[in-house]
């Protein structure tokens, strides 16, 4: 069951890019001993039961109210499954398969985590926003989307539960000491300013100065950290933000260029075939296409 679950294909979901399963009742198909892969990243909450997985030599044993951050490409070994488990497994994908990109909340997130497992024991409060949340895009995820309003509300939805796993990490893994690179580290805080300004600011030069660094070293840094320069991110953020608008009907073409800080629609469009072999204009238009045939 968990093996089905944790490898659901999560890149028909227009711009989220993830999907949250509610298991009441745990039935146990996969065998003891047998390997589980991860093709993306995940997350598990645990509501009630006891769970035990191991990823390499490590065993992880789960508990109510335990949180569990599993990184894409992970292999691990279901162990055993107590009585009345029950729990929330969030399935993410870290790359906007979608439009093959790679820059977008649910990656941000797994840089800041890391390539390794983490397990947090959440208190009562933390657990029950969390599980709230995901109750939410649960519900929402039962009913079809019907138009503009209820997918901005799943991506209000989505926004909520990334700023919140955010949240968790700056307070129970950022502080417990565990090892963090300092490629690692200069990489996380480049990401959070990326978030914050790319659409304004699309040089390395910025964001070297913001963080206090050389450009040539910030470049060097992010790839060591997460296989691709600085450029390269601030790149495919750019896209990201541009695939977004485009998906929203209330921006013009004109309006998305000098929201982006492009000089006119004409460098946009330029700047947006090179890297998605389409123009603006034809992508939105499949983009549209695609959403009257769900």
């Amino acid at each position: 069951m968990l093996k089905d679950l944790i490898n659901s294909e999560v890149n028909k979901l227009p711009f989220l890019g993830a999907a949250v399963h509610r298991v009441k009742k745990y039935i146990a198909e996969t065998p003891a001993d047998e390997k589980i892969h991860l093709h993306y990243p995940a997350a598990l909450l645990m509501k009630s039961g006891r769970f035990k997985i191991r990823t390499g030599q490590i065993v992880l044993d789960l508990e109510p109210y335990d949180l569990i951050i599993l990184p894409e490409k992970l292999l691990c070994t279901q162990m055993e499954a107590g009585d009345k488990l029950q729990f929330f497994l969030i399935i993410f994908s870290s790359a906007k398969q979608l439009h093959g990109l790679k820059y977008n909340k649910e990656s941000t997130l797994f840089y800041l985590y890391g390539n390794r497992p983490v397990k947090v024991s959440l208190d009562s409060i933390d657990y029950l926003v969390l599980s709230l949340i995901c109750r939410l895009i649960y519900a929402e995820g039962q009913n079809r989307p019907a138009g503009d309003f209820e997918l901005e509300l799943q991506r209000l939805s989505f926004d909520l539960l990334f700023f919140e796993l955010k949240y968790i990490y700056s307070r129970y893994v950022a502080s417990s000491g565990l090892h963090v690179s300092k490629a690692e580290a200069l990489a996380a805080r480049f990401l959070t300013v990326l978030s914050i300004h790319c659409r304004k600011h699309h040089n390395v030069k910025f964001y070297a100065g913001a963080l206090y660094v050389a450009p040539e070293y910030l470049n060097r840094a992010v790839k060591e950290a997460v296989g691709k320069t600085a450029k390269k991110m601030i790149t495919e953020a750019v896209l990201a933000e541009a695939l977004q608008m485009l998906e929203d009907s209330n921006y013009s073409i004109a309006e998305i260029a000098e929201e982006l800080e492009f000089s006119s629609s004409t460098s946009f469009g330029i700047f947006f075939k090179k890297w998605m072999s389409c123009t603006p204009s034809k992508f939105r238009s499949n983009a549209a296409d695609k959403f009257k045939s769900r």
